[in-house]
């Protein structure tokens, strides 16, 4: 077999539920010799296909896999429709947007678009933080049921804390980000910047993305946030009309 095809057989190890990749597992799983193996890994790294953890010599997906990620989710639609609407708000309200996913407990950004306004408060693409950490985080979360959350969160019971969230605290914010579909806050990431953001789904593919416009808090009063507010929810309806998501085509929950 090539080194092209063992390479590609090592990427294809990669999944939502492994995310980390380590020699002795890969030559294990593969039955490749591990000289073989650590080499390979080192050329995925080379170029990016693969990101190499200093601390334990384990590898994860790098930045390349990202892009072909995000090539693909473009081919298929919701991507575009989710970075035109950040485009849109970017350039009408002159602060920072972003766009990402759900993967396991975490959010992962696919979309970073720096505004006008002078002050920014920008994350990098592929930034990974726990996904309840962040408004796009929360969106997507709101859109399951509750054990599901608490599940995919790592929650064994309601009282538990994690990342300073108790369960009960979870719940109550996605019931309210289910009311009004709407996910917002002040200081949640970062002291003085407030968020608000929405997620949006193609049930035909499986796919659902959220995304934000993050802004300083001082630079805001509570008119424009509203305003803001508005016009997220705007843009959320009508990517979710027209890729007939039942979260925005349907009547909120009371």
């Amino acid at each position: 077999m090539s080194s092209l095809e063992n390479g590609l057989k090592i990427l294809t190890l990669i999944t939502e539920d492994r995310t980390v990749l380590r020699v002795s597992e890969v030559c294990r799983d593969l039955d490749i010799p591990k000289a073989s193996v650590s080499r390979l890994l080192r050329t995925l790294a080379d170029f990016h296909l693969l990101e190499r953890d200093d601390r334990d010599s384990s590898y994860v997906a790098g930045g390349r896999a990202l892009d072909l990620a995000r090539a693909y989710l473009a081919r298929h639609g919701l991507l575009d429709l989710i970075e035109e609407a950040v485009v849109a708000l970017v350039d009408e309200f002159g602060f920072t947007g972003h766009a990402g996913i759900v993967v396991g407990d975490e959010r992962v950004l696919l979309i970073a678009r720096q505004g006008s306004f002078p002050l920014q408060h920008i994350a990098a693409v592929s930034q990974r933080r726990p996904a309840f950490e962040s408004i796009i985080g929360r969106a997507i979360l709101a859109r399951s049921a509750d054990n599901d959350v608490l599940s995919q969160l790592g929650y064994g019971s309601l009282d538990e804390v994690r990342h300073k969230f108790s369960g009960r605290d979870i719940l109550a914010e996605i019931a309210e980000i289910r009311r009004t579909r709407i996910s917002h806050s002040l200081s949640l990431m970062t002291p003085g910047i407030g968020s608000v953001g929405a997620a949006v789904a193609d049930p035909g593919r499986g796919e659902t993305m959220g995304f934000c416009l993050s802004y300083p808090s001082a630079a805001t009063d509570e008119a424009l946030r509203k305003r803001m507010a508005e016009a997220v929810f705007k843009h959320a309806s009508a990517i979710g009309a027209k890729l007939r998501d039942p979260h925005w085509t349907s009547d909120p929950p009371p």
